[in-house]
């Protein structure tokens, strides 16, 4: 017997004030519905590798290859200080209410539908 897994759509929008993305790019991904930031990053960087030619990637002369690379320090488990969001999800009333507490807790089961908005500061 086969279950049918459940899939749920996360909007990200990233801004870089950087190789003129200062505007941003937006990402729509489906994942599985348990699916964490990291696992939701990684399809967005997907979707970046699918289209090299539209990719921002390698930036900061070589060295940042992906998003997970710009917003995700691995040895701590936990996405860099220096990141701006906005994580937000629908609340039963479908306003963006649903808080998102990714920046505390980097395995949070996103909720479905949430729109998370990234920026690196890359100081003065």
């Amino acid at each position: 017997m086969w279950r049918l897994k459940k899939i749920k759509k996360i909007s990200f929008e990233i801004s870089i004030p950087t190789k003129g993305l200062q505007q941003g790019k937006n990402y729509t991904v489906y994942v599985k519905d348990n699916a964490s930031f990291i696992e939701t990053l990684a399809m967005v960087d997907k979707i970046e590798m699918e289209s090299p030619k539209e990719s921002i990637f390698p930036i900061n002369e070589g060295y940042i290859h992906n998003y997970l690379q710009l917003f995700v320090n691995f040895e701590e488990n936990s996405i860099y200080d220096d990141v701006g969001i906005y994580a937000y999800g629908p609340d039963e009333n479908e306003i963006m209410r649903r808080f998102n507490p990714i920046r505390e807790n980097i395995e949070f089961n996103l909720y479905p539908n949430s729109v998370i908005q990234l920026q690196p500061d890359v100081g003065c």
